[in-house]
């Protein structure tokens, strides 16, 4: 038993500094160590007892059972949560959206990082499909970057040819929650433009008389929108359950692969934030 301990702390240690090796500092690397030395401090207390037993003392086992129980409570949610997370990160394939938000992630020195370029490659290669689909480009600017994530998500997508008309841009978001609602607000706002464009161009066409019946054809325009949502499979769950906090339901959802390297550390804080968001009422 300690020696499973012994191996997932130095493995924890190990997968952190590849992670730094490979990508330099990134947020939430503070929790590798820390799982390194909960599982060595676990380590010690079962070697510490295995002793105490063997020379036949008296212990007091109410905080070693506390400090166990809390691990395994601790592993088990963080255990159950990735399951959730994972069980709910296929695709769906839905022609002619009416909108996708493409969720913007960090920059790299001010560029498109690999991960963000999966995203917009996914949004590329549905455009293809779908040329009336708006694509909402979201994410604002961090304290390292110069640029926001919408602009530089913007220029990729203008240099790949998508047409400006089929670009929204929302830049003042920074997490997962205001992208997903700052986005919504965006695609309402831009719904409402064009429904009013609507109604002003068709009151403006001389009337013509027709027959009321039961075959005349309601617009289209008023029907409800179909949105779906580009981010990585990690991320997935979480964006379409704010959605869904948001009064959309049943955004479809396209996700992209991750690196295989980072995909544990990015899974990992992801559930820590869906855990988090459950807690105070987000989704």
């Amino acid at each position: 038993m300690e020696l499973i301990f012994i191996a997932m702390g130095i493995a924890s240690l190990a997968y952190v500094a590849a992670i730094f090796v490979n990508y330099g500092l990134t947020t939430f690397m503070w929790f590798w160590p820390l799982f390194a030395f909960m599982n060595f401090l676990m380590f010690a207390l079962i070697r510490y007892l295995r002793v105490k037993h063997r020379d036949k003392k008296e212990i007091n086992l109410k905080p070693y059972i506390f400090y166990f129980t809390t691990y395994g409570i601790c592993v088990c949610t963080l255990l159950s949560v990735l399951a959730v997370i994972f069980s709910n990160s296929a695709s769906r394939v839905q022609n002619n959206l009416d909108y996708v938000i493409v969720v913007g992630t960090d920059l790299v020195d001010n560029k498109i990082s690999k991960s963000l370029k999966r995203r917009l490659d996914k949004a590329l290669e549905y455009a293809d499909e779908n040329p009336n689909t708006v694509f909402v480009l979201s994410g604002g600017r961090s304290d390292y970057d110069r640029s926001t994530e919408a602009t530089v998500m913007y220029q990729y997508m203008i240099r790949e040819g998508i047409p400006e008309k089929n670009l929204l841009l929302e830049f003042y978001s920074d997490s997962t929650q205001e992208k997903i609602g700052f986005s919504l607000r965006t695609i309402n706002q831009d719904h409402e433009q064009k429904l009013m464009a609507n109604r002003v161009r068709h009151s403006n066409v001389t009337p013509v008389k027709r027959n009321h019946s039961e075959d005349d054809i309601i617009n289209g325009v008023d029907r409800p929108l179909s949105i779906g949502i580009i981010t990585s499979e990690f991320n997935l769950f979480r964006a379409r359950e704010i959605a869904r906090r948001y009064g959309v339901p049943d955004a479809c959802p396209m996700a992209t692969k991750t690196d295989e390297l980072m995909l544990a550390h990015l899974a990992v804080r992801e559930a820590v934030a869906l855990f988090k968001d459950r807690l105070i009422g987000n989704i």
